[in-house]
């Protein structure tokens, strides 16, 4: 039996393939879930509508826990009504799914030719749905809580351009063609067919795709002057959360990392091995990203039964998955340049996608499900936000695929409980080791209670149609389609267990974007979104070699068309020698910028007595190595690590440090410590100071240790800059004499 170039046998036959009328081309079980999919949305929709803002209020925080800053106040914008809406939207592939199967047990009470016509209308439907996302997405315009005061008032997002669609529609085209006509059929299937050289050949291809792609992340200490401002910003936080465990901190029990609780302990590794540097830094992070998009490749090649198809797929893969956010081609800001998305949110669940992929290939013995879910709770440790989408969206490709049978069941379940407890017992030798406590597993939401609970910097979801309607439904169609495909048996488990874990995946991760609605969010999610649509190609590929004479469906060509749209982002490649140039360029002189590596603690031993020195006394500041200081500074863990003294402030940066609960929880690890001096950036107030001042802190100036009034002019305020900002120094009067220095 011949392959068709996608590992999908051409003579292959479904048991149901039987029982579909031949007035419609559409199977029984498919048509079934296009006639429930609109009831489907009518009930979620009501649900939403009715129950949204009631499970709001009992998601929202208690704003007595949450008392924010003036200066930060203006970015809270709770949205407890949007986020519980969203998660009842989560039911609406798991709504359809179950009619599904209730239909399969019963026949839909419809005569086939109406049954035809309604699933006809509601493919129309589906295209006329994403024809008006794209045009509102076009004309959206974003207003001023989406800029929150920098920039422009208002402005547009266009994520796709005409020309864009002309190219995806011929691509889609091809593949179409391709599909339908025998001889490009054939003659595919011939160039596609596995053999080892060109899965050699791919593999080294698709390594190399990865390796130029990740070029542009790459960052020295002075090349970070040539990037976009946004980039440097972020690579701040991202680099200090690792600096924050070299600094003597552990993640998960006296530090709350924003982005990725275990990997900081990975990336320090290297950083002892070879310094301390942003390159070495940048080359961790880039060597983790580069494995786990290599992850999706094993999987997608796997799917494809073909090494050079699943590069095909992977390669538009790629491409989105780091789509670029602002700057130019070489000077660019982009998904892989955020580290805090690719690798810190990613990384573990991608693994997890490959090694599930791999466990449904090898025919799902209950003994590799605890590796699986081993896998899974490190993830879900290390970042709450994607790593529970991904132990979700594995659990799901297990049912979904059959994988093992009923009398395992008692044994699966057994071996995931295994292996969840077993990542928390190796999280906790790793922080009993480094910090000699148990982790503190309320450090994993800190943040998301923040953001999502509090309202901290989120934003609402600008209307309906859109690009991000399009996303949800592309997820909810992975999940459909693998709950047809499984329940009609298709032979091939994996493509079936594969689309429940993209479409779980990317439900579960799309919280992220519906937390911070901005636009740029969104193409932090659009490497699952392309996930799911490589996968849904493959679908629709084996569905149009089952029936090889009828021309493709609806849902091929639309789903063809996403898929191309993603490989028109390999327009974005980034030249390997433009990229090498800039590595080697020069200082450029620009106005926020007096330091040709803006984020290396300055030499000056002026301002390093000044950081690192703390009162013993009034008038007395000494430095000490070691000694326990609280430095609210966008690198502060770092500056603590080059000026040999700790940093316990269990937050990076005094961004993160938005409320008054946050600043008592610094200060009371400062005074348990053992330490009274704290270092600010930039003397502004942003209500800080008075929490300062309540709690016995005196600003030091040039004629001493003196109160803070907003009424005088404090400009003798010792203020030495250093390559990122200025700096003041706060000491604690009720406790002059450092207790660390006895």
């Amino acid at each position: 039996m011949s392959t068709a170039g996608l590992g999908a046998p051409v003579a292959s036959r479904s048991p149901a393939d039987g029982l579909a009328p031949r007035s419609t081309r559409v199977e029984p079980l498919a048509a079934a879930a296009w006639l429930w999919a609109l009831p489907c949305i009518a009930v979620v929709a009501l649900l939403a509508a009715v129950f949204g803002p009631v499970l709001g209020d009992l998601l929202a925080a208690d704003p007595a826990d949450y008392t924010f800053f003036p200066q930060f106040a203006v970015a809270v914008h709770p949205e407890s009504a949007e986020h519980a809406r969203y998660l009842i939207a989560l039911s609406l592939p798991l709504l359809i799914s179950v009619a599904t199967v209730a239909t399969s047990r019963r026949p839909f009470p419809l005569a086939p030719d109406t049954s035809a016509l309604a699933v006809l209308g509601a493919q129309l439907l589906l295209v006329g749905t994403l024809i008006a996302c794209y045009v509102a997405q076009e004309q959206r315009i974003y207003g001023e809580i989406y800029t929150r005061g920098q920039g422009e008032p208002l402005f547009q997002q266009r994520y796709f351009t005409p020309e864009t669609l002309l190219a995806a529609a011929l691509l889609a085209a091809l593949a179409l063609a391709v599909l339908h006509v025998r001889r490009l059929r054939e003659l595919a299937a011939r160039l596609l067919r596995e053999t080892r050289p060109r899965r050699v050949l791919a593999l080294l291809a698709a390594i190399a795709a990865t390796v130029v792609w990740l070029l542009h992340a790459v960052q020295t200490d002075a090349s970070l002057t040539a990037g976009a401002a946004t980039f440097r910003w972020h690579m701040g936080f991202t680099m200090d959360e690792t600096f924050a465990v070299l600094n003597g901190l552990a993640p998960l029990v006296d530090f709350s990392s924003q982005y990725g609780s275990l990997w900081p302990y990975v990336v320090a590794l290297p950083m002892l091995a070879f310094g301390k540097t942003a390159l070495v830094f940048s080359l961790a992070m880039c060597t983790l990203t580069g494995l786990a998009l290599l992850s999706i490749f094993g999987v997608l090649r796997r799917v494809a039964g073909s090494s050079l198809a699943g590069l095909l797929l992977f390669l538009p893969f790629l491409a989105t998955s780091l789509f670029m956010i602002t700057g130019t081609l070489v000077e660019r800001a982009s998904v892989g340049t955020f580290y805090g998305t690719f690798p810190l949110r990613y990384a573990l669940p991608y693994a997890l996608a490959f090694l599930t992929a791999r466990h449904i290939q090898r025919g799902g013995r209950p003994a590799g499900v605890a590796l699986l879910f081993l896998v899974g709770g490190l993830a879900a440790l290390n970042n709450g936000d994607f790593g529970f989408a991904a132990v979700g969206a594995t659990a799901a490709a297990l049912v979904w695929s059959a994988a093992g049978t009923r009398g395992d069941v008692p044994r699966l379940v057994g071996a995931a409980l295994g292996g969840l407890v077993g990542a928390f017992a190796l999280v906790s030798l790793l922080t009993l080791a480094v910090a000699g406590e148990l982790p503190h597993l309320g450090r994993l939401v800190d943040y998301a209670r923040l953001f999502t609970s509090a309202g901290f910097g989120m934003m609402p979801v600008p209307g309906l149609l859109g690009l991000h309607l399009a996303v949800y439904l592309t997820y909810v169609a992975a999940i459909v389609v693998a709950t047809v495909r499984a329940l009609r048996r298709s032979p091939d488990r994996l493509l079936t267990g594969m689309l429940a874990w993209a479409g779980v995946f990317g439900l579960g991760s799309g919280t992220y974007y519906i937390a911070r609605s901005h636009p740029d969010t969104l193409k932090h999610v659009l490497s699952a979104w392309t996930l799911a649509l490589a996968l849904l190609l493959v679908a629709a590929a084996r569905e149009q070699l089952r029936r090889p004479r009828r021309w493709p469906s609806i849902p091929a060509a639309v789903v063809c068309f996403g898929f191309g749209l993603a490989a028109c982002s390999l327009a974005q490649t980034p030249a390997p020698w433009s990229q090498l140039d800039r590595l080697n360029g020069p200082f450029q002189i620009k106005e926020e910028l007096i330091s040709p590596r803006p984020l290396v603690p300055s030499r000056n031993p002026a301002v390093r007595r000044f950081v690192s020195s703390v009162a013993d006394g009034p008038g007395r500041f000494v430095v000490r190595r070691g000694m326990p200081v609280a430095i609210l500074l966008p690198t502060g863990h770092r500056v603590a690590d080059a000026y040999g003294v700790r940093n316990v402030s269990e937050y990076t940066g005094i961004d993160s440090v938005p409320t008054v609960q946050r600043t008592e929880r610094v200060l009371d690890a400062l005074r348990a410590a053992g330490g009274n001096t704290v270092i600010l950036p930039n003397p502004v107030d942003s209500g800080i100071f008075r929490v300062l001042e309540r709690r016995g802190f005196r600003l030091v100036t040039h004629r001493g240790l003196r109160r803070y009034d907003p009424s005088v002019d404090h400009s003798d305020a010792v203020m030495p800059r250093w390559p990122y900002n200025y700096v003041i120094k706060w000491v604690d009067t009720r406790h002059l004499h450092a207790e660390a220095l006895r």
